[in-house]
C-alpha cells in the first residue's frame, strides 16, 4: 500500500485525503487544531498535531512516507513573507530525517504571476515573489536529494462555502476583469491524477479553462449571497494559463466554467 502524507488537512487537504483513501492509500493527515483531530481519525485519516511556528512542533513519523503534500497557507499578511520561507524550510529539515519519502507535492498560488493584462504561463512568475522563492526551496532541496517534486499553482479556490459573491461589491456588476478560479472538486481531483498518472518534476497552473468576467459571475449571484457591504477589492487584470497541465494529463475537468459551480 502506498503512504502519503498530507501537511494541512483543512478545507483542501482533508477532501484530498479522502479522495486518496478511495485509492486503497494510507493517508497521514495533519492540523494544528486538537479540536480536529477526531473529525479526521473518524474519516479513516491518520490525524497528526503538527504545526511549524515557523519551528516544527509534532510527530517525525508523519514524514515516514512515500509521498508528502505541503499544502499551508501562507500568512504573509499577519506573520511576515519571511515567517512562510522560514516554515517551508523547517518542513524540509524534517524530509531529511525520512527515508521513505521519494516525492514531494507543494500547493503553491497563481498569485506568483504580476497583476498585468497578460495571459500568463508558468515561466512568467515573477522570481522575486515569496512564494516563487518557497516553490525554488522545494525543488531545490528534491533535486539535491535525489527526489521528485511537482509545484502546483492554484487559481482561486471556490465551491461549496466558497462563493464568489460574499467578496464582490456593487461595483462588481461592471468588473469585466477575467476570474482564475478553480473549483474544490477538480482541485482535488487534479492533483489525484497527477498522482496516478505518475507526473513529477514539473511546474502547473490549474485553473478552470474558461475565465468568466466578475459581471457576469455577479449576475448569477442571489440576492442572499450578494454582500451587503459597499467596500470594494482591487480586481486581477492577467489571465492564467493551464494549457501545459491539460497537454500533459488526461484529467477532465468536472467544472470547466465558474458560471456553474456547485456552492452550499
Amino acid at each position: 500500500m502506498n503512504t502519503i502524507s498530507i501537511l494541512g488537512s483543512g478545507w483542501l487537504g482533508k477532501p484530498l485525503a479522502l479522495a486518496f483513501l478511495t485509492k486503497n492509500m494510507e493517508v497521514k493527515g495533519s492540523t494544528t487544531s486538537p479540536e480536529k483531530i477526531e473529525a479526521l481519525k473518524n474519516s479513516g485519516i491518520n490525524a497528526y498535531q503538527i504545526a511549524f511556528q515557523p519551528e516544527f512542533i509534532g510527530k517525525t513519523s508523519f514524514f515516514d512516507s512515500e509521498i508528502l503534500i505541503i499544502n499551508i497557507p501562507p500568512k504573509a499578511k499577519a506573520l511576515g513573507e519571511e515567517f512562510h520561507l522560514r516554515q517551508i524550510e523547517n518542513i524540509l529539515s524534517e524530509c531529511k530525517k525520512s527515508e521513505k519519502l521519494k516525492k514531494i507535492l507543494f500547493v503553491s498560488s497563481t498569485s506568483v504571476y504580476p497583476n498585468i493584462e497578460k495571459e500568463m504561463i508558468e515561466e512568467d512568475a515573477n522570481p522575486s515573489h515569496f512564494l516563487f522563492m518557497a516553490e525554488n526551496l522545494v525543488i531545490d532541496f528534491c533535486k539535491n536529494f535525489r527526489k521528485q517534486y511537482l509545484v502546483v499553482r492554484f487559481g482561486g479556490l471556490m465551491g461549496y462555502d466558497r462563493n464568489p459573491c460574499k467578496y464582490f461589491s456593487a461595483q462588481t456588476s461592471a468588473d469585466f476583469s477575467r476570474v482564475n478560479y478553480i473549483h474544490q472538486d477538480d482541485a482535488v481531483g487534479a492533483i489525484a491524477s497527477l498522482v496516478e498518472e505518475n507526473i513529477w518534476d514539473e511546474t502547473f497552473n490549474i485553473v478552470s479553462p474558461e475565465h468568466p468576467t466578475r459581471a457576469e459571475i455577479w449576475a448569477t449571484c442571489s440576492k442572499n449571497t450578494k454582500p451587503k457591504s459597499d467596500k470594494n477589492r482591487d480586481s486581477s487584470k492577467k489571465t492564467i494559463s493551464a494549457e501545459k497541465f491539460s497537454q500533459k494529463s488526461n484529467y477532465q475537468f468536472l467544472f470547466p466554467d465558474p458560471l456553474a459551480f456547485k456552492y452550499l
